[in-house]
C-alpha cells in the first residue's frame, strides 16, 4: 500500500489525558502552534474513546480498555470538541491519526451481552482475556463471526472516517487475522482513498511465543498486504542490544539491511528511539546524552517515517502512566525543541524527498555512515552518526570518492548549548574523502558528483562462498 508521498512522514503522539494539566482536546488545540512549527505531518493520538470501568488498572484505567468504539472519552471533551480539534489541525497543515483497539474490548462493553459470541470464552463460558496480565479487558473472537462481527469494525472505521481521521494506528496488528484487515482496507479505501495505515507489528520473541501457543500472528511482510507502514518492533531488541552495548553495531546495520530484501520494495518502516509502550531514549543513554542525540538523528535520517513522542523534546526520561494522570509540567521548558525541528528539516530535505534517492550504509564503525544519493542530479547527502561514542575529533573516518573541499553542513542550529561548540557550518575533506569523527553527528549536503556508495562488506551478505 505505500506510495512515494508518505515515505517519509514525521508523526506526533500524544496521550490526551497526560499531555496537559486539564488534559482535554483543548489543551492539545492551544498546543498544536508549537507542534506544527516542529514540521509534523501527522498528529497520532492514543485511544480517545470512554474507558471501561470493570477490572480497570489505576483509578483512571488504559485507554485501551474501550468500552464504546464510537463515542469520545468524556474526559476530553465532546464530540464537537473533537470536530474543533480536527478542524484546527487541517487548518494548519497536519492530519490526525487515531488508536483503533480491535483485538479487545472493556468488560463493559455492550458487545458482551449483545453479542456473547464475539468473545473468546473459558469453560464456565465467561469472556477472557488471552494474555492473563491483561485483565482489565477481554478478547474478542473473529474466527467464525465474519459476517457480524467483522462489519461492525469495518463500520466503525468509516465512521471516524467520516469524523475527519485520516488514519489509523492499530494496536496489536499482527494479532488480528490478516483476511480481516484485507477486507476492511478494501472496504475503507474504496470510500477514503487516502487514509492511511499504521501497524503495531511486534518482535521476534513474541511472534516465537504466539506461533508455539498456535495463536494468531502475523509477519510484517504479511501485515504490508493491508498496511502503508508497519512499526519496527522486527529490529527493536537488535537495536536496544546495540544502545546499551550488548550487541554491535554492525549486526544491528545488517539486520537493517536484510529488510530491504525481505520486504516489498517500497516498504515503509516507522522509525523511533522512543514511545509510550518502551523506554524514553533520554533514559536509555542517561550515562551518555552524546549517544542520544546521535541515534535520535540516525533514526530520523534513517529510511522511512519518523516517530517524535510527546515529551521527547523535554528529554523527559520517564514514560506516560497509562492508568493515572501522569502529566510532568515542563513550565515551558523543552531542550530538544530545536534539536527535533532541525532533525526533521533535515528529513524534509529535497534530496531524501526524491523518488528516485537511495539509502546506503557504508560504515558500522567508528561511526554509522549513511548516504543518500540521487543519481539522476549528481547530489547527496552524507550521514555520520557517532552513535558509539568511542571515538573523538581525533580521529578520522575516510568517505570513498568525496573530492578534497569544504560541505555545508546541516547538523546545525540545533539549540542545544552542549553542541554549539562542535557546530560546524562547514566542514573540511582533505586527503581524498578523510574527515574528523563529529562529536554527535554532521550531515554534509554534496552537489554535482556522484560517489556511488557501497555497503560496508558482510559476511552474511557479501560472502563469496565460491571462491572462499
Amino acid at each position: 500500500m505505500a506510495n512515494e508521498d508518505i515515505k517519509n512522514l514525521v508523526f506526533y503522539c500524544i496521550y490526551v489525558r497526560n499531555h496537559s494539566g486539564s488534559g482535554t482536546f483543548q489543551d492539545v488545540i492551544n498546543d498544536l502552534p508549537r507542534i506544527t512549527r516542529m514540521g509534523i505531518d501527522f498528529v497520532w493520538f492514543l485511544p480517545i474513546h470512554p474507558i471501561g470501568i470493570t477490572n480497570r488498572k489505576g483509578s483512571l484505567g488504559s485507554p485501551y480498555s474501550i468500552n464504546d468504539f464510537r463515542a469520545i472519552n468524556p474526559e476530553y471533551g465532546t464530540m464537537n470538541d473533537f470536530h474543533h480539534l480536527v478542524s484546527e489541525l487541517h487548518r494548519l497543515g497536519m492530519r490526525v491519526m487515531i488508536d483503533i483497539v480491535f483485538r479487545h474490548t472493556s468488560h463493559d462493553c455492550s458487545w458482551i451481552k449483545e453479542h456473547p459470541e464475539w468473545y473468546w470464552r473459558d469453560a464456565t463460558g465467561k469472556p477472557i482475556s488471552r494474555v492473563p496480565q491483561w485483565r482489565d479487558i477481554v478478547d474478542l473472537k473473529f474466527e467464525g463471526n465474519e459476517t457480524t462481527l467483522w462489519p461492525e469494525l469495518i463500520d466503525i472505521l468509516k465512521f471516524w472516517c467520516e469524523h475527519g481521521a485520516d488514519g489509523f494506528r492499530m494496536d496489536v496488528a499482527s494479532c488480528v487475522p490478516i483476511e480481516f484487515w484485507r477486507q476492511a482496507r478494501r472496504s475503507v479505501t474504496e470510500v477514503y482513498p487516502r487514509s492511511i495505515w499504521l501497524a503495531e507489528s511486534c518482535w521476534l520473541s513474541a511472534m516465537k511465543s504466539q506461533r508455539d501457543q498456535d495463536k494468531i500472528i502475523h509477519t510484517d511482510a504479511e501485515l504490508y498486504e493491508a498496511f502503508d507502514l508497519c512499526y519496527d518492533y522486527d529490529l527493536y531488541v537488535a537495536w536496544r542490544g546495540a544502545v546499551q552495548g550488548a550487541a554491535s553495531i554492525k549486526s544491528y546495520l545488517e539486520l537493517l539491511r536484510l529488510q530491504t530484501f525481505i520486504y516489498p520494495k517500497n516498504f515503509i518502516k516507522l522509525r523511533f528511539v522512543e514511545n509510550h509502550d518502551q523506554d524514553r531514549i533520554a533514559y536509555i543513554c542517561r550515562d551518555n546524552r552524546w549517544k542520544a542525540f546521535a541515534w535520535t538523528a540516525f533514526s530520523a535520517f534513517n529510511k522511512g517515517c519518523f516517530l517524535v513522542h510527546d515529551g521527547q523534546e523535554m528529554e523527559q526520561k520517564t514514560i506516560s502512566s497509562l492508568f493515572e494522570k501522569d502529566w510532568v509540567d515542563s513550565k515551558g521548558v523543552r531542550p530538544l525543541e530545536e534539536f527535533i525541528l532541525r532533525l526533521i528539516q533535515i528529513k524534509k530535505h529535497p534530496v531524501i524527498q526524491t523518488k528516485e534517492a537511495r539509502l546506503t550504509l557504508t560504515h558500522h564503525s567508528p561511526c554509522i555512515v549513511a548516504v543518500w544519493e540521487v543519481e539522476s542530479t549528481r547530489e547527496g547527502l552524507i550521514g555520520i552518526f557517532n552513535v558509539a561514542q568511542e571515538a573523538d575529533g581525533a580521529q578520522f573516518i575516510q568517505i570513498p570518492n568525496l573530492p578534497n573541499g569544504n560541505y555545508k553542513n546541516l547538523f546545525v542550529d540545533m539549540g542545544v548549548n552542549e553542541l554549539l561548540r562542535y557546530e560546524l557550518r562547514a566542514v573540511s575533506v582533505s586527503s581524498n574523502g578523510r574527515l574528523a569523527v563529529p562529536k554527535a553527528a554532521i550531515v554534509l549536503h554534496y552537489t554535482d558528483i556522484l560517489l556511488r556508495p557501497k555497503p560496508f562488506y558482510s559476511v552474511t551478505f557479501d560472502f563469496n562462498y565460491r571462491h572462499a
